[in-house]
């Protein structure tokens, strides 16, 4: 299976279980479109399977559809389990559940940068991040709508964070 937008989430769910924390969908969706920009940003690879996977501008800011039809029954309730997808055996014409796993080593090691990155923030805090004026969903969203967010749009902006970020250390 390849990595993919649930793969994401599952570790993210997978670190917050070992750390003790809790996530909710909300603070889950904004993690991994996070995660998913840094990706762009720094290996210049979506952690997302365009198969199946798109981000939208909704109104409470960046959503991956498929993430957020996967965990919606939380609501603001911690999410207590990963997500399970099914799968269709063609040779004996039956389904298989399988738990997304995040495989790639690299990607890895981004969900685990933004987990301990933004491990202090509340979902409202999360939210309001991913709001700020220029940010991608700053730029596509429309009232009423849930317009794509194009991966150049957030590539650009996220290599904008990294350059900040690598510059300042430069100068200590």
């Amino acid at each position: 299976m390849r990595d993919n937008a649930l793969s994401v989430a599952n570790y993210f769910i997978e670190l917050a279980s070992k750390d003790n924390r809790n996530l909710t969908q909300l603070g889950l969706m904004k993690r991994v479109y996070i995660a998913h920009g840094f990706s762009l940003a720094i290996n210049h690879k979506s952690l997302l399977d365009n198969r199946f996977d798109r981000v939208e501008a909704w109104r409470y800011g960046p959503v991956i559809p498929s993430v957020y039809h996967s965990f919606k029954q939380y609501r603001a309730n911690p999410i207590t389990d990963k997500t399970v997808v099914m799968e269709w055996d063609a040779k004996d014409c039956v389904p298989i559940f399988k738990t997304p796993e995040l495989e790639d080593a690299s990607a890895r090691k981004i969900v685990e940068m933004v987990w301990k990155r933004y491990l202090g923030l509340s979902d409202s805090e999360m939210v309001t991040l991913t709001h700020k004026s220029g940010t991608p969903w700053d730029v596509c969203y429309i009232q009423g709508e849930n317009k794509p967010i194009p991966d150049e749009i957030t590539e650009l902006y996220y290599k904008k964070i990294v350059d900040a970020i690598t510059s300042k250390s430069t100068k200590s």
